[in-house]
């Protein structure tokens, strides 16, 4: 006799009891009477809690996906945000400069600023325009508000700029509407002193101040700044006027050099 013949014998009962109840089951839960219907409805009620688990867990796995989801695109609109600004601060500039432009007819190039060195009385920068774009010694530097300095040393690729802040840095200048010329040093925190101004010259806060017909490196007209303050000296001839500057040197980041600034 086999093995499973031996083994049916054994639990002959209990398989018959088994799919007796089975058979019992599906014929119950397949009856559509009300009384089983209700029936089915009393059971799942008792043991609903025993599927607790399952939904809880289900959701918090559907809630860490989401959250993650949300975050990623977080990330990514505000990472779209700064560049949307970035681009919007360089139209501004570049619109500003271009305005500006239309005023006189000088051929320039745009640059951006690769090194602001390490001193705190920043005097020189670094701009990634040199020979190979046509970029010589002593060209005028500007930003998009005025005059901020001139190449003073130039390679392949980049230029140093001497800027304003530099306390050997001289400018000749004018102030309008007169006119009255003076010699342009720097003082400090974006503000110049202007010497060599005679007395009776008329000037008045508010004036704008540009670079003047007698400047060797700079075109006249370049907008420098504003006069400030207006100071008599007694034992001299002469006044002393300061003046702040139209560009803020510890924000440029974009700046535009001056190819055909009409010098001998």
């Amino acid at each position: 006799m086999s093995r499973i013949q031996l083994i049916f014998q054994d639990y002959q009962e209990k398989i018959t009891l088994g799919l007796c109840l089975l058979l019992s089951l599906i014929l119950i839960f397949n009856n559509d009477s009300e009384l089983i219907k209700n029936s089915k409805i009393k059971s799942l009620d008792t043991f609903s809690f025993l599927y607790k688990p399952f939904n809880w867990l289900d959701n918090q796995l559907f809630l860490n996906k989401k959250l993650e989801i949300l975050s990623s695109e977080n990330l990514r609109l505000s990472l779209e945000n700064q560049v949307l600004k970035v681009h919007e601060t360089e139209n501004m500039r570049y619109r500003e400069f271009l305005n500006f432009k239309k005023r006189d007819d000088f051929d320039f190039i745009g640059s951006d600023v690769i090194s602001k060195g390490v001193s705190a009385n920043m005097s020189s920068i670094i701009i990634n325009r040199g020979s190979n774009d046509g970029i010589l010694k002593h060209l005028p530097v500007l930003s998009s508000r005025g005059v901020v300095g001139k190449i003073t040393a130039v390679s392949e690729s980049s230029s140093e700029v001497q800027l304003i802040s530099d306390v050997n840095f001289r400018l000749s200048v004018k102030i309008a509407p007169d006119e009255v010329e003076g010699i342009l040093r720097w003082i400090g925190n974006d503000i110049c002193e202007i010497v060599e101004l005679k007395k009776i010259s008329d000037i008045e806060i508010g004036d704008i101040v540009l670079t003047s017909n007698l400047s060797i490196y700079f075109p006249p007209n370049l907008p420098v700044g504003e006069v400030v303050s207006i100071f008599e000296k007694s034992d001299s001839s002469n006044r002393i006027v300061r003046m702040k500057l139209f560009s803020d040197l510890s924000k440029i980041n974009q700046l535009f050099v001056i190819l055909n600034e009409g010098i001998e």
